[in-house]
């Protein structure tokens, strides 16, 4: 039985890493939409990939889903390397990565999920949750705080809070 306590804290340790994290994409975010905002853009997403060196990816769009050329990804990444270089909000080396949202376009607020009411959508979990990390299904409804999914091949509807995702 003493085998099983060193996962358990492997699992505590692993939660707050990807807590730190989380918190670091929000703040990365929070510095960079109003730059992104000022040059026509949104931003979709802020995602920190741990490698040997970590790589920071920064994922635009346009409002009404205009475009995205690789010339806009070259000056988005002009204007955000001169930000991040001043403010440096990033522990050690990193190579940042800017690209638009493609096919696989991630859902990550109330307004996503809104404008895709009615699709199939895969949610990953930020924890565990009834022994899964990921969640199949229809949006089924939306609120400020949550997404209804009716997982596949079940009527069972599932509520997800978006702090969960």
């Amino acid at each position: 039985m003493w085998a099983v306590s060193p996962r358990f804290c492997l699992v505590g340790v692993l939660e707050d890493l990807v807590g730190r994290s989380i918190e670091r994409e929000e703040a990365i975010g929070a510095l960079l939409t109003p730059i992104l905002d000022a040059k026509g853009y949104s931003l979709v997403r802020v995602k920190i990939a741990p490698e040997e060196q970590s790589i920071l990816q920064v994922m635009v769009e346009r409002p009404g889903g205009e475009a995205i050329e690789l010339e806009d990804c070259a000056d988005v990444s002009r204007a955000v390397s001169a930000l991040l270089d001043a403010k440096d909000p990033m522990e050690g080396p990193y190579q940042l990565e800017i690209s638009s949202p493609g096919i696989d376009r991630p859902l990550m607020n109330a307004e996503d999920f809104k404008q895709y009411m009615g699709y199939d959508a895969s949610i990953t979990l930020n924890a565990i949750r009834e022994c899964r990390t990921k969640l199949a299904g229809l949006i089924v409804g939306v609120t400020e705080k949550a997404v209804k999914i009716q997982a596949e091949g079940n009527k069972k509807i599932v509520t997800v809070r978006f702090s969960d995702i």
